[in-house]
């Protein structure tokens, strides 16, 4: 790293050197400082509020210079340490790391320092509504693209001094800042640990999304399954910590990662909390059973019509046979056709805009699955099962384990289409047994389930919210996981 020189002309060469071509690149001197440049304030004009800049700051440097005697740069100085925080600079590297952060730095001849003062000028998002975590009862206000703005609605929920925070820069040209937040009486110091090495062992050239945090970070890179929660809402991110997890939140992303993240967490929105816990646990209930419709309902369709018909009661196989005269396919290619164009409609959906959208998934849901029965493509079973299949995939509250389980769906149906129920058994056992092996930082995805027993696992799913929040901590630090380390845990704790 290149240290500042003394003389603020060949501090401001080197700057011009580095922004060849740039033409944001922006610079003016202050008072009668043309000729020498005595000093200099350099700023990049898109991020930086040039009319405050020109209005206040520098009008009032050049103000106080006029009625000031004195050293030019002691004036200045002073009158910049009137006008907010100042940030002292002594490098190279961090003057271009300011300036791309939406600051101005005042270079000043004869210091061996700059200075530098937020000042953006830039527009934001204003906070609105959830787009994808939609609820009826409950805060109604989302994450914004801006790391202020959403650090500011946690604070505004946790005023405890045990609430800690972090600081990651990650990316080596796009130099995005990551914070890391936690509860400090109520974060497992192991896990903690563990996921500070992770972020810091984090190499990107440009870091625009948290995904690519979590695709860092996480254990098993190849599983269907997300292994931290991605969510839009600060009520749900101000739970999670509550309970002892570690939120990570990056500047430019309108979304927060909770980790360490649980199978059964993905299945509860943060609406739960907000309703009666009778209600909230008998939809519970609804979703575990939507869950498993929505993973192997076209299969278990296929393994009763292709392999097992004496498992159908006789007035229901008349039924189905009568409807499946006259199709040209086995039942595993209608089942993948109506899939196949289930799944192209919902993506077609989403694509277009707001307005079309929802009317091309109904109108071409309809028709197209109208004309394929009339034409003798698929029967009427199919497309009723297929539809039963998609509906139940949207009471899934997580958007990626939706996608998870509408992706096992198709491996499954082609196991099933072999051997029937046989091969069902063997796909859902290896799913079972895929999921019980993932952790992440030592925390098993299935916890509790997987490390206090059955009775444990009961209560933690059934009972009231707000109970369950206030036991969850003290039953987790009774919790002794001999494998809690993995390859990233060799280094030494952290201060």
């Amino acid at each position: 790293m290149e240290s500042l020189h003394a003389s603020a002309s060949i501090n401001l060469k080197e700057l011009k050197r580095l922004y060849t071509g740039n033409e944001l690149f922006t610079f003016q001197n202050i008072g009668n400082s043309d000729a020498n440049d005595e000093a200099v304030v350099i700023y990049l004009n898109p991020l930086v509020d040039e009319k405050r800049l020109n209005q206040l700051i520098i009008r009032k440097m050049n103000m106080d210079l006029r009625e000031n005697s004195g050293p030019v740069g002691e004036v200045i100085l002073d009158s910049l340490h009137t006008l907010g925080d100042v940030t002292i600079l002594v490098e190279i590297e961090e003057i271009i790391n300011h300036i791309a952060d939406a600051n101005f730095v005042l270079i000043i001849d004869g210091h061996v320092e700059a200075y530098a003062m937020k000042l953006p000028g830039f527009e934001t998002r204003a906070i609105d509504e959830p787009q994808v975590e939609l609820n009826i009862r409950g805060p109604r206000e989302a994450f914004t693209e801006d790391l202020q703005k959403n650090l500011g609605m946690v604070l505004r929920r946790i005023k405890s001094p045990q609430l800690k925070a972090k600081s990651f820069v990650i990316g080596k040209d796009s130099q995005t800042k990551v914070m890391l937040l936690y509860l400090a009486d109520r974060t497992d110091s192991q896990v903690l640990n563990e996921l500070r090495q992770r972020m810091d062992a984090i190499q990107l050239d440009v870091l625009s999304d948290s995904m690519q945090i979590e695709e860092w970070i996480q254990d098993s890179t190849f599983s269907p399954f997300p292994q931290l929660l991605n969510t839009e809402r600060p009520d749900r991110v101000v739970t999670a910590m509550n309970r002892g997890k570690i939120v990570i939140m990056t500047d430019g992303t309108p979304n927060a990662l909770i980790a360490p993240s649980t199978f059964f967490e993905m299945l509860h929105p943060s609406e739960d909390q907000f309703e009666r816990f009778y209600f909230a646990n008998f939809l519970r209930i609804i979703r575990l059973i939507t869950l498993i419709v929505s993973l192997i309902g076209p299969s278990f369709y296929i393994a009763l019509t292709t392999f097992h018909l004496e498992m159908i009661p006789t007035p229901l196989l008349m039924t189905f046979l009568s409807a499946k005269a006259g199709i040209p396919f086995p039942t595993f290619i209608e089942a993948l056709i109506m899939e196949v164009a289930f799944e192209v409609l919902r993506e077609a959906s989403m694509r277009l805009p707001r307005i079309m959208g929802q009317s091309v998934s109904i109108v071409g849901a309809l028709i197209i699955g109208e004309a394929a029965v009339q034409s003798g493509i698929v029967s009427r079973p199919m497309v009723i099962v297929v539809a039963m299949t998609g509906i139940a995939s949207f009471t899934i509250p997580y958007y990626s384990t939706a996608i998870a389980l509408r992706l096992l769906r198709f491996p499954l149906m082609f196991l099933t289409a072999l051997t029937g129920m046989f091969g069902l058994s063997i796909g859902m056992f290896i799913v079972i047994f895929h999921v019980c092996s993932l952790r992440f930082c030592g925390v098993l995805y299935l916890d509790p389930i997987g490390s206090e027993g059955y009775k444990n696992s009961i209560k933690k799913i059934f009972l009231p919210p707000v109970r369950y929040r206030a036991r969850l901590k003290r039953e987790r630090s009774e919790l002794d996981v001999p494998n809690r380390q993995t390859h990233y845990s060799h280094a030494k704790e952290w201060d």
